[in-house]
């Protein structure tokens, strides 16, 4: 049989179905048993409150935890306390939010988990594989995104764990954000730093690229870059690579707020470079330590005094540490080409990769 269930649109959800324009319809295939996501479903929606407690409910499986930085919301929105009371100690607001998808084998979904259930989660209590009983849940609308809404998981019950299962067929897209609030992205589970997600790019095909005459040295640019907005290509070899820089705040609002660093280097000596923002996500793991790169429509700025920097590999290398060069997708829009190894000219003088060299103890 196949089962419709109504919900409210979601994004892209409704591309190339005919519907209205707030609800389309989740489709499924169920066997001869219903699914039980379909009947808490049935019972939030046709619930007044939109919320619903649920008892005598089979268990379902974890298929995945995810994390996002929380919002917060504005102070006119907090509840006040009486003008004659003392006011009482706020209850700490969440850092972060996390999304959980069950299944029940026959279907699945992604839910939003209430923040008093977390602590589930920063004890490794509740982690993909659990088996878990949900016991009361709601209905909510993202005020944020046009005719979007999910269940919230308000109180559950872990009765066990098993393997993690596969990922059951969707037969609508989903939206690969998080539910809740405004974030585009989401976060690895205990760290800030490690590329997390669909949206990191690991390989892409190069673009021919072509190198003129018309060139700017690290050196030049170092003596001449106040009072310019538009520079020279730079080419350049990379020397250096640090880890990613989450620098995201609550109350921020950039949707990819990464940044790394980078040495690099051309005949003339070794400058910093900083990949900002959205072209992480797109460059960050393609980038790799020797990768020869020619960049356009790059801004410069003057670089922070305290910042610590790697040795160079080679002691005779000259370093121009007043500046960086800054790489964004505006203000102005960075352009940037990879040119492979085997096209690397040697009368462009670029410096060779640094050895190092390595020790083994006896025993190895």
């Amino acid at each position: 049989a196949v089962y419709l269930l109504g919900r409210p649109l979601r994004g892209r959800e409704s591309a190339g179905l005919n519907v209205d324009s707030y609800f389309v319809f989740w489709l499924f295939i169920a066997s001869k048993q219903d699914s039980r996501i379909q009947r808490v479903y049935e019972e939030v929606l046709s619930s007044s409150q939109l919320r619903v407690s649920l008892q005598d409910v089979l268990p379902v499986t974890v298929v995945a935890v995810e994390r996002y930085l929380a919002e917060i919301p504005p102070a006119s929105n907090l509840p006040q306390p009486p003008a004659s009371a003392s006011p009482p100690r706020p209850a700490p607001l969440p850092s972060y939010c996390y999304d959980v998808t069950i299944t029940d084998g026959m279907c699945q979904e992604k839910c939003h988990l209430a923040h008093e259930q977390n602590f589930l989660l920063h004890k490794n209590i509740l982690q993909s594989g659990s088996q878990v009983k949900i016991t009361q849940c709601s209905y909510m609308y993202n005020e944020k995104k046009l005719a979007c809404g999910f269940l919230c998981i308000e109180s559950l019950e872990i009765v066990g764990m098993c393997e993690t299962p596969n990922r059951q067929k969707e037969y609508s897209e989903k939206l690969i954000m998080p539910l809740k609030g405004g974030k585009k992205h989401y976060l690895p589970l205990w760290n800030n730093e490690d590329p997390y997600g669909d949206m990191w790019v690991q390989n892409r095909v190069l673009e021919e690229a072509t190198v003129n005459a018309k060139l700017i040295s690290l050196s030049h640019l170092e003596t001449s870059w106040r009072g310019k907005i538009n520079y020279q290509p730079l080419l350049v070899r990379i020397l250096h690579k640090s880890r990613l820089r989450y620098y995201g705040k609550p109350y921020a609002k950039a949707d990819i707020p990464y940044q790394a660093y980078f040495e690099v280097a051309d005949n003339s000596g070794m400058m910093s470079m900083v990949l900002w923002n959205s072209l992480c996500p797109e460059w960050y793991n393609i980038m790799k330590v020797g990768t020869v790169l020619l960049i356009e429509k790059y801004a410069v700025k003057t670089s922070y005094p305290f910042k610590t920097l790697p040795t160079p590999g080679d002691s005779q290398m000259k370093r121009f540490a007043t500046i960086e060069i800054n790489l964004n997708v505006r203000d102005p829009p960075t352009k940037i080409n990879i040119i492979p190894e085997k096209m690397v000219k040697p009368e462009w003088n670029l410096p060779d990769l640094p050895f190092f060299h390595t020790l083994r103890s006896p025993g190895l």
